[in-house]
């Protein structure tokens, strides 16, 4: 019985989110319609995935403050075959984007390992070389008309069902979680970046390379960043070098909001999909009640404050939960 209540704080994020949804469908007119809620999924689709780019790092202990700046840069480097008049195979832009978004990465990672930067200063001047080196490639340009069979995947409408609509950042998104969530919880790697982050000494001790692992997630991150800014720019039929430029705030939003500890080793993949659809449902209802943008950011960061304490306290519930279970005998276990 103690191991089930010791899971159910494991979903504390979920609770706040269903708060939030009650409290909207209230106070909000027609808030809880099919359209209204697919919306709001398919707008938290992409939310998700610049979260998971954030966590991947914060779970080591560190931050990343250049994903908007990758996300920009590898797409405007392969914006020209990206656009309709291009005879360059859809597969390549997308190919290289990743690479780019891998490459500033392990940029980050060698910066933070190698020089001894902290990530904060390390990926803070990284998020200005990115910028700036995508301003001098595209100047004020903008590369518009944007492929549709790269459009279709960001969006694309599968079918609908009763005003439901599924589309194909819900899809894309619910496989990439999938992949992520094994990633982090089921894999070798996951566990040293979770160790990593909790206690660094002990990790070393223990004989994990945690440079090396701090590399290796901030690489991942460059790499998700990348994910994103196709589908960003998928989304909005343009690359420019203006892209997401307060995506690494809206990141580290979602990766708290979800239950991640800035000292590292604490973090779901699940846990920034909850803090994503927050955010989405938070956004929507206020816009549904026509409550002023500024006002709302406002909101929101008195969101993230109460997230992260119940977060942190539904933590410290799950923690004594653990201290108090029962040790079970040999004859207990077999029973």
């Amino acid at each position: 019985m103690m191991r089930d209540n010791g899971r159910i704080y494991d979903f504390s994020t979920f609770f706040i989110l269903i708060a939030i949804i009650i409290a909207f469908s209230i106070f909000g007119n027609s808030f809880l319609k099919a359209g209204n809620i697919s919306n709001i999924i398919n707008q938290a689709s992409f939310l998700a995935i610049i979260g998971v780019a954030q966590l991947v790092v914060i779970l080591t202990g560190g931050i990343n403050l250049s994903i908007g700046s990758i996300m920009a840069l590898s797409t405007v480097l392969c914006g020209p075959m990206m656009l309709r008049e291009s005879t360059v195979p859809v597969i390549v832009p997308i190919i290289l984007t990743l690479v780019f978004g891998s490459l500033v990465g392990l940029l980050n990672g060698f910066m933070v390992t190698k020089l001894n930067i902290p990530a904060f200063l390390a990926t803070f001047a990284t998020m200005y070389v990115a910028r700036g080196a995508a301003w001098l490639y595209i100047g004020q340009g903008v590369y518009y008309g944007i492929k549709e069979s790269i459009r279709f995947w960001a969006t694309g409408v599968l079918f609908e069902v009763g005003g439901f609509r599924v589309t194909m950042p819900m899809v894309v998104v619910t496989i990439f979680l999938l992949i992520m969530w094994f990633v982090i919880s089921k894999t070798n790697l996951g566990r040293r970046l979770y160790f990593t982050g909790s206690n660094t000494t002990a990790a070393e001790f223990s004989g994990v390379p945690t440079k090396r692992i701090v590399v290796i997630a901030h690489v991942l991150s460059g790499l998700i960043s990348g994910i994103a800014g196709i589908m960003y720019v998928a989304r909005i039929n343009a690359a420019d070098a203006n892209l997401g430029t307060q995506y690494h705030f809206d990141a580290i939003s979602v990766a708290l909001i979800g239950g991640a500890v800035m000292s590292g080793g604490v973090g779901s993949i699940w846990g920034v999909a909850g803090g994503a659809l927050i955010i989405a449902v938070i956004q929507s209802g206020m816009n549904n009640m026509q409550i002023p943008s500024e006002v709302q950011k406002a909101f929101l960061g008195v969101v993230i404050i109460f997230a992260v304490f119940f977060n942190n306290w539904f933590q410290e519930k799950k923690m004594k939960v653990g201290d108090t279970q029962p040790v079970k005998t040999k004859s207990e276990a077999k029973a």
